[in-house]
C-alpha cells in the first residue's frame, strides 16, 4: 500500500507518533467508521465529499510542499485488451497524456 507509506513517512517526517486502531483497504468501511464520529482517517477528498460530508464529519486538506510521487501504470500491451483495462489505459493517457512514456 504505497500511500500508507507516503502518509506514514510524512507523519514521521512532521514528528508526528501515530498508532492506528483500525486499518481497511475500503474506503468506505473507513468512511462508516469516521461517520460515527469517533474515528478519523485519511482518504482522497473526492471519495469524501462523494460519500457526503456532515457533521460531525469535517475535512482538512494536506497541504504538501513536496512534489507529489510520480506514480506509473504497468499492464500488458496485446490485443484483444480487456474492457477494464482498455478504459484504465485511456483514462491514464486522458490524465497524463504529455507524461506518458509510450503515450
Amino acid at each position: 500500500m504505497q500511500n500508507r507509506r507516503i502518509i506514514d513517512r510524512r507523519l514521521r517526517q512532521a514528528g508526528v507518533e501515530q498508532a492506528p486502531t483500525l486499518q481497511s483497504n475500503s474506503m468506505v468501511v473507513l468512511f462508516s467508521h469516521v461517520r460515527t464520529g469517533r474515528w478519523a482517517s485519511v482518504m482522497p477528498a473526492v471519495l469524501a465529499e462523494t460519500m457526503g460530508i456532515a457533521a460531525p464529519i469535517r475535512a482538512i486538506p494536506i497541504e504538501d510542499p513536496e512534489p507529489s510521487p510520480t506514480i506509473g501504470l504497468v499492464y500488458p500491451q496485446r490485443e484483444p485488451m480487456t474492457p477494464l483495462t482498455a478504459a484504465l489505459v485511456a483514462e491514464a493517457h486522458r490524465l497524463g497524456g504529455k507524461w506518458m512514456a509510450n503515450g
